[in-house]
């Protein structure tokens, strides 16, 4: 379907079904002249991701509950805070958690040379389908596209390094965030961060994967 019919079912402006699309919460198909097509099915999970629809979280709060998750240590919250966010995770879905948690860090999206791939899968903290465990979530990784977190300044670097073009349908996808959590991180994210980003894919397998990883770290 057209950017326009996709705005009209999802009930926002064409903008915001381009940003959905830059995002990685909406997948596009090809291009018609200036014009992509969205995917129909992507569309259609999107709706329903709306019925959980509120505030996000703050980052420190969405950062706090995926290392929670995860079994990691969340230094920038205090115990009030964190027994504030148990009570919240006893109390939704993994879906849910996933819409809270949406503002963690913002994806872009990228065109590079499938021959600089594995150089550049070093340079960031991979996660989502970059980063599954074939025994633990029954999904092979991907080996076409690289998906991880990097700060700003990194962003900045990876892109020039490797003449990335922005693409919305790219293979490179660059989350950018300078939350302490991320920055001091290295090498694969953990469970709870890859689970998410498995949880808002718009692969159906790739979905269904990260909501029973997801299912399974939640109390």
């Amino acid at each position: 379907m057209t950017a326009t019919d996709a705005s009209q079912r999802l009930g926002v402006s064409p903008r915001q079904v381009q940003r959905l699309v830059s995002r990685g919460l909406l997948t596009p198909t090809r291009r018609v002249g200036r014009v992509w097509l969205i995917d129909a099915d992507s569309v259609v999970r999107m709706v329903d991701r709306d019925r959980h629809r509120g505030r996000p979280w703050l980052p420190a709060t969405a950062w706090a509950t995926l290392w929670r998750l995860s079994g990691l240590a969340t230094p920038w919250m205090d115990q009030q805070g964190l027994r504030r966010l148990d009570r919240r995770l006893a109390s939704i879905t993994a879906e849910q958690l996933a819409w809270a948690c949406r503002d963690r860090a913002h994806p872009k999206r990228y065109r590079g040379s499938e021959s600089f791939l594995g150089e550049l899968a070093a340079r960031v903290r991979s996660t989502g389908a970059s980063a599954v465990d074939p025994g633990r979530d029954m999904l092979p990784p991907s080996l076409d596209s690289i998906d991880g977190y990097v700060t700003s300044s990194e962003a900045e670097a990876i892109v020039r390094d490797f003449m990335l073009v922005p693409d919305p349908a790219g293979n490179v996808t660059l989350r950018v965030t300078d939350h302490r959590a991320v920055e001091s991180w290295s090498g694969r994210m953990p469970a709870g961060v890859v689970g998410i980003d498995l949880l808002e894919s718009s692969e159906p397998r790739e979905l269904s994967a990260g909501r029973r990883l997801v299912t399974a770290l939640m109390p």
